[in-house]
């Protein structure tokens, strides 16, 4: 299955028809990673969540100066199972966390507002990732702060209206 279809596979996921048409609109226009379109490109976002504890794992990203959840660019030939796992293991030390793609929870549209960097707009694709936190190894280069926090102590965190979409819709879970 191609990212396109994936992402395509996900649509009923979007806030409103705007976003989904949004999304319709940018998968036509091709070249889909940063590396294709440094401007305009597709994300995915995967939620370490502790089912138990209703808890979520929250950083404060370095590049961004934003309090996020993780996730990162989709690369060139990537599909959303590999990038999802790549990330995961790259910020959180878990190998091959997902062993089939998850559905999406949300799809979000996140234009993005900067001087320092080429990024105008983000096509987020978010995933749920249920874990006790066990094993898991931060990379602190990407992060200066991780926390495990509840959906309301999120609110007050996070600023990114795609995060917070993310936190309305998690606790609706």
């Amino acid at each position: 299955m191609s990212l396109r279809t994936e992402i395509e596979s996900g649509l009923d996921q979007c806030l409103s028809e705007a976003d989904r048409a949004a999304y319709r609109q940018r998968l036509e226009e091709d070249y889909l990673t940063r590396e294709e379109n440094i401007h305009s490109h597709f994300c995915a976002y995967f939620v370490p969540f502790n089912p138990v504890t209703k808890q979520i794992l929250l950083g404060d990203h370095k590049k961004s100066g934003l309090w996020l959840m993780p996730g990162g660019h989709i690369d060139p030939n990537e599909s959303l199972l590999t990038t999802l796992n790549r990330e995961i293991e790259e910020e959180l030390g878990v190998t091959e966390f997902y062993t089939e793609r998850p559905q999406p929870f949300l799809m979000t549209v996140t234009n993005i507002v900067t001087d320092v960097r080429p990024c105008q707009k983000h096509f987020d694709v978010w995933h749920l990732m249920e874990t006790d936190g066990e094993g898991l190894k931060i990379d602190y280069t990407e992060y200066n702060e991780v926390r495990w926090v509840t959906i309301a102590e999120a609110r007050d965190l996070v600023t990114d209206p795609a995060n917070h979409a993310a936190l309305d819709r998690l606790e609706k879970l």
